[in-house]
């Protein structure tokens, strides 16, 4: 007892003795505190951060129990340190104590033992140091180092870093699972041994740069080869970090695209394939089509398109359902390439049963010939398809370049225009196109190629032709006739364009749009108080169609109008092909309450069974039957008993074509119920039917488009005179097209007059040229449209020349000389003047 007492004694006298040589840095250190121990464990002095360190005052701290500040958990080894450094020994150790508030603080503490000269122990200095900052950064370390490395193991790319020598020195574990090396298998390896050959000398030259260019980032796109022997696509990025001492080599990121190209492969294969078929689609072939071109340019080659189709692929759909025609599609697809490999560059589905064939290197016409006969000898035989054998035949168009055209539109188009022409010329046969094709074969193909862009683009009208009561002359129907106004033709008639709407499928949709249209329009004369009733003619495709009784009433329905009000015209055409169906498909429609007339009877093919048998509520004779009457004996025998049949039959007639007073009178003599005609009314426009049901117009409306304007002399000619006529420029285009026949009517500077059976627009940006012989010399002429007319069926038109004032001159002095042989003769010789009936002349 006596001897810890002096101890203590001893303690303190050497604690005053040392206490000016504690450094103030103690004092002002929040976070390190120095403290004194004796020999019973007691705290016998503090300096420092006490305060700061433990949330106490030295006041609070001094001559407590040194053990009573540290953590329960450190307590034993905490004893087992003042145990040894009591025997004189120091110690650097950690533990953890616990502040005021019961917190847990990391602290490091160095122990002193204090001795007196003799070696005596008395006591202890400890210096504590707070490590709660420096234990946050090690564990967040240790975090951040914990996390980098599941990123690096888990990652789906491989993280490597190369030497200068392109060395493997560090690979992330992920290559395992990627490449399927492990780390230890690619160590030490060369990069370059796992690279596609093809790749290599890129990937060399670029590994080159990189060490040129330190700090910068390099992107590669490469093929690496897997475990497996597969070869996987990669993106690489790669940094020279061999000057970074910590990293001291090529850090380099692998990202496995592979999936992604694979995915755009398929994209890519999707952009230029035909799902069905497997072949090239229109973009391919149009791509390899303008390759073919350039490289026809360089070594001044020929080559060919060929596109055919199968004809009457859309009966067989509709006959055996597109099951069958889709696998009879595939069939094509695969024997044809079959027949002909090695004669062509490429086979492509271009539309639903349309194919287009790019040939090699063409060394004759007779080349291409011999593919279109392979191709038509192939359709003889039959293709078998599940069960069935079905015979087919095609037509094909072909188009050669440069002759049929020098770019990939041209051509295409031109090979269409083949196939149409094959069409025209009796099906399953080709046609090579040449600049011969006339004014009326590329009409037609231009209007075949442009209706489904017309019936999207809201190019069609619907005119409509007032049928009248006989006797009062009132309105009492309107017949609705359809009409496409083209930018380029201008106003197009049904008879040019529906038989291609019905052999395109179009037939369908546009019928639905006429039915919608009328019907509309119909409920707006109504409101407006004009009480007619609306008329429209029904293609046979469209009689025949399957949902036609709720298309019709769902349009009814939506416009409001009770069935009586339309009134369906058919031809006896729809009774040739399944009468059945026909005769019960009119049953329904009555039973709607829809009128049903028989149009253009007497008009080929007339039968009194089927008019017995459909029974219809209207019969319209024909315009041809009432054209020459009363001086024609036989027609006028013919409309008189029609009219008697029906009426006893109790079917209202209506007679088509009246054209003057003389038939008007002669009709009504034969008591007939209604008229229609030109005497009447020619078709108008909405708005002028409109004004003629106000009576507010006269029936001359819309009978010309155009008023024939003379600044020059013009020469009748008593008979008309031969000329060929065709379109040199279109739009602005030069195009070369064959010659049609017209009939030149009169002659002049300043243009010209002439008869046509094709139909032509007036003022459009349409040049024609045409040629003739006068005085034995042959003259060209050039000029456009300014107005037109009628004339026995024909199209009559006025022609202003485009000259200038020397040609002008020239023809003043030809044309004077003509009136002056013409004095003489009415037939000179050395022209073509046509003698007679000028309708037969282009029949």
């Amino acid at each position: 007892m006596l001897s810890n007492i002096n101890k203590r004694r001893k303690l303190t006298a050497y604690l005053e003795k040392e206490s000016n040589s504690y450094p103030e840095v103690f004092e002002n250190s929040p976070d390190i505190l120095l403290f004194v121990v004796d020999l019973k464990g007691v705290i016998v002095n503090v300096r420092g951060g006490t305060n700061q360190l433990l949330g106490m005052d030295p006041k609070e701290v001094i001559g407590k129990k040194y053990l009573d500040f540290v953590f329960k958990e450190d307590l034993q080894k905490v004893g087992d340190y003042f145990a040894e450094v009591l025997k004189g020994e120091k110690l650097y150790i950690n533990y953890r104590v616990l502040d005021r508030k019961g917190k847990i603080l990391p602290v490091d503490v160095t122990l002193t033992p204090i001795q007196l000269a003799d070696g005596e122990v008395i006591g202890f200095y400890g210096l504590a140091h707070n490590m709660s900052s420096e234990y946050q950064l090690e564990e967040k370390i240790q975090e951040l180092q914990g996390r980098l490395q599941s990123l690096i193991r888990h990652s789906h790319e491989v993280i490597g870093i190369l030497d200068a020598e392109g060395t493997f020195v560090f690979e992330s574990p992920s290559i395992e699972s990627i490449l399927g090396y492990t780390v230890e298998e690619i160590t030490g390896r060369k990069s370059f041994d796992y690279i596609h050959p093809d790749d290599l000398p890129i990937v060399k030259r670029n590994f080159t740069e990189i060490r040129k260019r330190p700090n910068t980032p390099f992107t590669i796109e490469l093929r690496l080869r897997h475990k497996n022997g597969e070869w996987r696509n990669f993106t690489v990025v790669c940094t020279n970090l061999l000057d970074n001492p910590t990293v001291n080599g090529i850090v380099c990121n692998f990202h496995d695209i592979t999936d992604i190209k694979k995915q755009e492969r398929e994209i890519n294969y999707m952009a230029y394939h035909d799902f069905l078929t497997a072949l090239p689609n229109r973009r391919a072939f149009e791509e390899k089509l303008n390759l073919e071109i350039r490289l026809a340019n360089v070594d001044d080659r020929k080559f060919a398109v060929l596109i055919f189709n199968l004809n009457g692929f859309k009966y067989l759909n509709d006959t055996f359902g597109h099951d069958i025609g889709d696998l009879l599609l595939k069939e094509v697809a695969k024997k044809v390439p079959h027949a002909l490999a090695g004669d062509i560059e490429m086979m492509a589905r271009i539309g639903g049963d349309e194919f287009a064939i790019l040939t090699a290197n063409l060394q004759s016409e007779e080349n291409v010939e011999r593919i279109a006969k392979t191709i038509l000898h192939l359709f003889e035989q039959p293709f078998e398809v599940k069960s069935y054998e079905l015979y087919l035949t095609t037509s094909i168009g072909i188009s050669i370049y440069p002759e049929s055209g020098d770019d990939s539109g041209t051509l295409m188009k031109n090979a269409g225009l083949g196939v149409y022409l094959a069409k025209k010329g009796g099906h399953h046969t080709y046609r090579i196109y040449s600049p011969s094709a006339n004014v009326e074969t590329y009409k037609l193909f231009y209007l075949r190629n442009e209706l489904q862009y017309a019936l999207h683009n809201d190019q069609f009208l619907v005119y409509y032709q007032p049928i009248v009561q006989a006797g009062t002359d009132e309105i009492v129907t309107v017949e609705a006739l359809i009409r496409w106004n083209h930018p380029v033709w201008g106003i197009v008639r049904p008879d040019e364009f529906i038989p291609l709407a019905e052999e395109s499928g179009l037939i369908i949709k546009i019928g639905e749009w006429v039915l919608k249209t009328v019907c509309r329009k119909l409920r707006e004369w109504h409101d407006a108080g004009y009480m007619v009733k609306g008329s429209v003619n029904l293609s046979l495709t469209q009689f025949l169609q399957a949902d036609l009784i709720g298309v019709i009433e769902r349009i009814l329905h939506e416009n409001g109008l009770d069935p009586e009000w339309l009134i369906l015209e058919i031809t006896e055409t729809a009774m040739w092909v399944q009468k059945d169906k026909a005769l019960e498909k009119i049953a329904q429609l009555r039973a709607l309450g829809i009128t049903i007339s028989l149009d253009d009877f007497g008009a080929g093919y007339a039968s009194f069974k089927n008019l017995l048998e459909i029974k219809p509520d209207t019969l319209k004779i024909d315009r041809s039957i009432v054209k020459n009457i009363p001086e024609d004996k036989d027609s006028t025998e013919i409309l008189t008993s029609l009219i008697q049949l029906a009426h006893r039959l109790s079917i209202l007639v209506v007679v088509e074509g009246v054209e003057t007073e003389e038939q008007k009178e002669f009709v009504l003599g034969l008591e007939v119920d209604r008229m229609q005609g030109y005497l009447f009314s020619r078709p108008v426009s909405e708005e002028n039917m409109q004004k003629l049901l106000e009576r507010t117009a006269k029936p001359e409306i819309e009978t010309a488009l155009g008023k024939e304007r003379r600044k020059y002399f013009r020469i009748d000619f008593p008979y008309p005179l031969e000329a060929m006529m065709t379109i040199s420029e279109l739009n602005g285009k030069k195009v070369q097209l064959g010659n049609t026949k017209v009939l030149v009517e009169n002659l002049g500077p300043g243009g010209l007059r002439f008869l046509s059976t094709i139909k032509l627009p007036v003022g459009s940006d349409m040049t024609l040229k045409f040629q003739t012989t006068i005085e034995e010399e042959e003259m060209i002429l050039y000029g456009k449209i300014i107005h037109e007319s009628e004339f026995k069926e024909l199209n009559r038109y006025g022609v202003e020349f485009h000259i200038d004032e020397e040609g002008r001159e020239h023809l003043i002095k030809s044309f004077n000389q003509l009136q002056l042989q013409l004095r003489k003769n009415p037939l000179p010789p050395g022209y073509n003047f046509h003698t007679e009936n000028v309708s037969a002349y282009f029949e």
